[in-house]
């Protein structure tokens, strides 16, 4: 069976499986070839998109020889494109003094209108000030004119007027069961990041924290010259609090996060979602953080799942990954295989079962060795997946969360989720075969049959299901 490099007829073709595979940049001794489509590398002139690059060159144009080889020194950085509010940035600048003027003109003719005035001011800064939930929809702004010797000439924040919603409409009303996964994958990619809107006089910071105190904030600088900053990664059905600072003044507030699957963005790796939030039946719920489900991040079996090197420090930063619970089939990587986290972030194979697979004789030491890595609080918070995170990672999410208590209802629809990248997914009755499987052990309800399931097949202690309850489950929030 072909693998890797093969030289054919004085043509070099990279093989996988014994077929043609377009694996774009590969690196053979001290050489650096690029397989394009076909399997077959390339000569001349070519842009090497950021998919492609397999983390061994940055990317941009490279030209290859006649011998297929890059040609060392012929990189050429990709052209950086302007963004379309730089126009606006310079006419704000040059504009500045006179608007200031206009302003301070206008305070002065309003000074005599007196009391009336304070009073709305008053109102004003109250508005912004005040502890306020916010909307679905683009938050509606609130203004106050800041005084003369703080150099403030207008401060306007988002004013919240409801839930803020970290998904598409349609993503949320599929969790709500106002429409089905099928329906609600029209709507596109579900994830949707929170978005701040604001101007200001000068530049400034936000900070952002689930603490009413502000320890443990996060902080963001605000420009000037922008009027909203995007925040990746929430929690959802959580309240944050916010704190904007402006040349010495300060403005306060909060805001709540709806209440739905919290989807998450990675750059270039789909099918990223949380498998915390979900309520259990003693009234728990499931951290969030804790575990994050995708597909592949090394473009190792799709090219274009591919975690770039210059995104991975951004990605361990939000999530803090210790653990890269990989459940591909480790003899297909090398020895020396790294996890794209990082070399601190401890990488397992674990060449996992999918389905009626987990009944088999064979599988219960990789099970059992799975749920014990559950079972270990150092091993939080990990990166869980196979190679789409739909077959092997929807099973044994599946099963875990059945271990914690979450309802036969939402581990099938944590499943189907997967709907949103393969429509085949959305309709699935893959699960029937674990459900048909898990029948065989005792228990009233699935959640029993799992757990009789991992102790008495799988071999998983008592001690070690107390451990993944105490390490995945909180008090849900009142």
């Amino acid at each position: 069976m072909k693998n890797g490099l093969v030289w054919e007829n004085g043509t070099l073709f990279f093989y996988k499986d014994d077929q043609p595979h377009h694996a774009g940049i590969v690196k053979d001794g001290d050489k650096l070839y690029y397989i394009g489509r076909g399997g077959q590398a390339v000569t001349g002139r070519h842009v090497v998109h950021r998919s492609m690059t397999n983390g061994l060159v940055p990317h941009g144009t490279y030209t290859f020889g006649e011998d297929f080889a890059l040609v060392e020194g012929s990189y050429l950085a990709p052209v950086k494109k302007v963004r379309k509010s730089k126009k606006r940035r310079h006419a704000s600048r040059k504009n500045t003094k006179a608007e200031r003027i206009k302003r301070k003109k206008m305070r002065i003719l309003l000074g005599g209108i007196g009391g009336a005035f304070a009073l709305l001011l008053v109102i004003g800064t109250a508005a912004i000030v005040a502890n306020l939930m916010g909307g679905n929809t683009p938050p509606a702004s609130s203004s106050v004119e800041g005084s003369e010797d703080g150099g403030l000439d207008k401060v306007k924040l988002p004013s919240f007027n409801g839930e803020m919603l970290l998904c598409t409409e349609q993503a949320r009303n599929q969790y709500e069961g106002r429409t089905d996964i099928t329906e609600a994958r029209k709507g596109g990619n579900p994830y949707q990041a929170f978005v701040f809107s604001y101007e200001l006089g000068r530049d400034g910071t936000l900070a952002i924290s689930e603490r009413a105190d502000m320890t443990a904030a996060t902080t963001f600088v605000l420009s000037a010259h922008e009027t909203s900053l995007t925040i990746d990664n929430l929690k959802v059905a959580t309240t944050y609090y916010y704190c904007v600072t402006v040349a010495d003044k300060t403005y306060s507030g909060s805001f709540r996060t709806a209440k739905t699957t919290r989807f998450v963005s990675l750059p270039d790796v789909p099918n990223t979602r949380d498998i915390g939030g979900y309520e259990t039946a003693d009234g728990r719920v499931i951290k969030q953080g804790m575990i994050i489900r995708g597909a592949e991040l090394d473009g190792l079996e799709e090219p274009t799942y591919f975690l770039r090197s210059d995104k991975v420090e951004q990605v361990t930063a939000t999530f803090g990954f210790v653990c890269d619970l990989d459940l591909r089939n480790g003899v297909m990587f090398p020895e020396n295989y790294q996890s794209r986290l990082g070399a601190d972030v401890e990488h397992r194979f674990y060449h996992a079962p999918a389905y009626g697979e987990i009944f088999n004789e064979n599988s219960r030491e990789t099970m059992r060795a799975i749920f014990s890595t559950f079972a270990d609080s150092a091993n939080y918070p990990m990166y869980l997946h196979c190679t789409y995170g739909a077959d092997r990672t929807g099973t044994t999410v599946y099963l875990l969360q059945g271990l914690l208590g979450v309802s036969e209802e939402d581990m099938e629809a944590e499943y189907r989720l997967t709907g949103y990248m393969i429509g085949d997914y959305a309709t699935s009755t893959r699960m029937d075969v674990i459900r048909n499987g898990l029948a065989a052990f005792e228990g009233d309800t699935p959640q029993e049959q799992i757990e009789n399931y991992l102790v008495n097949f799988v071999g998983v202690t008592p001690e070690e299901i107390a451990s993944i309850r105490a390490n995945l489950l909180e008090d849900a929030a009142s």
